[in-house]
């Protein structure tokens, strides 16, 4: 689940809060881009509206977490734990002993929350990269590196449309400078 979370935020530019809320009754899947409105974003405060276009590979993502409920978050740390117990339960070389065949606890002091949080998100990112023995990164770079990639390929109008921003200032503060272009530029002009 967290490996979809962070697809979902490097396709769409989410805000990690975003994402770990998302609920199916905040999504409109009637055209061939799903809109998503959460009813809880950094800016409501202000007044501001939040929508946020999800193209063919968000939808992806997103159906493979659906639930029936469409007031059930999307993406549950424990409908995960089940997932991960499952997978260990399956990965298992020997018998698994008549004692052990159900260890919950009655009442046990923690249980999974009903969302993650972007802690919990980077924790893991972290984890992972240190196991890939690749530089650590974090779940804000997600939202910096789309919006340099559509500034790139549609403009920096599209960037500031698909993050959601007020003002083109944000947008190119979020976009950052481009190396690349910079360096093409000056290829072409000496």
């Amino acid at each position: 689940m967290i490996r979809d979370i962070v697809e979902l935020l490097l396709l769409t530019g989410l805000r990690v809060g975003e994402a770990v809320a998302m609920r199916a009754s905040e999504i409109d899947m009637t055209g061939a881009v799903w809109l998503y409105s959460p009813d809880r974003h950094k800016n409501r405060w202000r007044g501001h509206d939040r929508c946020v276009a999800i193209g063919p590979r968000g939808q992806e993502i997103i159906r493979r977490n659906l639930k029936a409920q469409t007031e059930a978050i999307l993406f549950s740390p424990a409908e995960q734990a089940v997932m991960i117990a499952a997978n260990k339960r399956a990965k298992r070389k020997t018998k698994v002993q008549p004692s052990q065949e159900s260890r919950k606890k009655a009442k046990p002091k923690r249980k999974p929350g009903e969302t993650f949080s972007h802690r919990v998100v980077n924790k893991a990112i972290k984890r992972e990269c240190r196991r890939a023995n690749i530089p650590e990164w974090h779940t804000h770079q997600l939202r910096h590196t789309t919006a340099l990639e559509v500034s790139r390929k549609h403009g920096i109008e599209a960037a500031r449309a698909v993050l959601g921003h007020k003002t083109l200032q944000m947008t190119s503060d979020y976009a950052g400078h481009d190396k690349r272009t910079a360096a093409e530029v000056m290829g072409k002009i000496g």
